[in-house]
């Protein structure tokens, strides 16, 4: 039987509430236990990220200890050998004589063939009866045991680390054991490090260890700065002198050439193209002109002669300059190296000159003729060559002037194309060939460089002997004056012997069209010529002319000369 009892309405109230606390509870209840869960793996995430990173830290300390002891081990290593009797011993064959060698402070157990291939010394001992060969002990309680050690490793295992401070304890090792192997790899790594503080003090070691090739190495570093290091040449015995000239000369010429004279205006594109050095790159039965440098200014008009002394080459002249109030010329020279293919400014002219000549007899250059340099003016009835002559000293770095041309009662002509008059050099003179303006004969005057002093020598070439109104070239070679000219139908070779003072034979061929200054080698003469942009090689045997690969530029008034480098 059911029995229903009616509820208040204070009761309905109460157990709605208590339903209501009930449901808040669970609430509660289930945000605290998603907070502590979150808590919890929070914090497992954070002991995880730095339990990583501590690991992280660890493994670094870990690496770099291993960095440090490996980098100990290698010192340990390149020393164990002062302490491991294993490490000082250098076997080639299995069944290969050993003998034991005593340096200075520890014996070395080696293989006799071996180190006799690489020692004159030991090959020596080896084919010997001596005591040494018999007990194989040899004693050089002389030899440092580290330099004997540095010789091992390079004979036996081709290794080579040595400073540059003991390359001269090294030396004298390797000469006295007659290691040449070792003593090519040690001059080898003496070239680089060679400088201007300690190159008199190997040149002295040298002298001691009578060693021409440690030697030939430190004149070889100074022949490349002779100019550049002249304090330290200057000082020289004559011989080591001479030598240091002969190394600046070695091996084969390379033909050159540049633009003496420009008067093209600033606008001219060509301009900067043609403010170059050019060296001829030779292959086989091609070539091309290649540029080695830019010429040492920044102008579009210049007037320049070149001359090569001591294998450097000169540019004597100036170039056009603004100033407060338009342009003006400024005397300038350069000094170009061709081992370092820098350029260095040197002392100007004295006198302002234009379409001079200049020749190198004696070690010293000599200006010679030319007219004024102000504005490149073309020059008239009026203008005259200059009778100054200058000479240069390259160890000083200064002109002065010498005797004067002696042109007293004639004058000679002058040439846009050429320079004027021609000169060149042979022996201790100066040899100079003008036209006479009254006669148009050709005059050759010699400058004795000693004696300082100008004669005359005749006779003179006459219009009746040859029609040479132009002269294009004059140089030297077995004690005559080769002489290059021409008139308007043919170009004409002649010579003049300066110890008969007779002229030779005139020699006529096709006219060629000669312009600016050129250079004589090997009974071959090289000069610019008009035609293709193209330099000209003319054998004076034959007279047959070789067009050389065109320039990269217009040809206009080039000089042309042979560098070493």
């Amino acid at each position: 039987m059911i029995v229903s009892q009616a509820l208040s309405p204070a009761s309905i109230g109460v157990f709605y509430l208590n339903e209501n606390m009930a449901n808040v509870w669970q609430v509660i209840v289930v945000a605290l236990m998603f907070f502590c869960t979150l808590l919890k793996r929070s914090l497992k995430q954070i002991q995880r990220c730095l339990c990583f990173k501590t690991s992280l830290n660890w493994v670094q300390f870990r690496q770099a200890d291993s960095d440090a002891v490996e980098e100990n081990s290698d010192n340990l290593q390149a020393d164990v050998w002062r302490t491991n009797q294993e490490y000082r011993t250098y076997r080639h064959q299995s069944n290969g004589t050993m003998v034991m060698v005593q340096t200075s402070t520890h014996t070395f157990h080696v293989d006799l063939e071996k180190l006799a291939d690489c020692s004159e010394y030991f090959r020596a001992l080896s084919h010997s009866c001596m005591r040494e060969t018999s007990e194989q002990l040899v004693h050089l309680d002389h030899v440092p045991s580290p330099v004997f050690h540095n010789l091992l490793q390079f004979c036996f295992l081709q290794r080579f680390c040595i400073s540059e401070d003991l390359l001269g304890e090294h030396l004298r090792v390797s000469t006295y054991l007659l290691a040449s192997g070792f003593t090519n790899r040690l001059l080898i790594a003496l070239s680089q490090a060679l400088t201007e503080h300690t190159c008199l003090g190997y040149l002295q070691l040298a002298e001691e260890l009578c060693s021409e090739e440690l030697q030939e190495t430190v004149l070889t570093y100074l022949s490349k700065y002779l100019l550049e290091r002249s304090h330290l040449c200057q000082g020289l015995d004559p011989h080591l002198k001479a030598k240091l000239l002969r190394l600046r000369s070695k091996g084969a010429p390379h033909l050159c050439c540049l633009r003496k004279e420009n008067l093209t205006s600033r606008n001219d594109p060509e301009t900067d193209a043609a403010r170059k050095l050019f060296r001829l790159e030779e292959d086989q039965d091609y070539g091309k002109w290649s540029s080695l440098t830019d010429l040492p200014f920044c102008a579009d008009k210049w007037c320049f002669t070149t001359a090569v002394l001591y294998n450097y080459l000169y540019l004597i002249g100036g170039y056009r300059h603004r100033v407060k109030r338009g342009y003006e010329f400024k005397m300038a020279s350069f000094r170009y190296n061709p081992f370092t293919n820098q350029w260095v400014s040197t002392a100007p002219l004295i006198k302002h000159r234009r379409h001079f000549s200049t020749a190198v007899c004696e070690g010293r250059i000599f200006a010679v003729g030319g007219w004024y340099l102000d504005s490149l003016v073309t020059p008239d009835s009026s203008t005259g060559v200059y009778t100054a002559v200058e000479r240069y000293d390259p160890w000083k770095d200064t002109w002065e002037f010498v005797s004067s041309l002696p042109l007293t009662d004639f004058q000679f002509s002058l040439s846009l194309s050429h320079d004027s008059p021609l000169t060149t050099s042979l022996g201790h003179c100066l040899y100079v060939l003008g036209n006479i303006q009254r006669t148009g004969e050709k005059l050759v005057l010699r400058y004795d460089t000693r004696q300082d002093c100008w004669c005359e020598l005749l006779p003179t070439l006459t219009r009746t002997s040859a029609d040479l109104p132009i002269l294009n070239f004059l140089g030297a070679a077995n004690s005559q004056l080769l002489v290059i000219g021409g008139n308007n139908s043919e170009t004409m070779v002649t010579s003049f012997c300066v110890n008969s003072q007779k002229w030779g034979r005139i020699r006529a061929m096709e006219r060629t069209t000669l312009i600016g200054q050129g250079t004589i080698l090997h009974n071959e003469v090289y000069m610019s010529g008009m035609k293709d942009n193209s330099v000209v090689k003319l054998n004076l045997h034959s007279l047959s002319i070789c067009p050389l690969p065109s320039l990269p530029v217009t040809t206009c008034y080039e000089s042309v000369f042979h560098l070493y480098f």
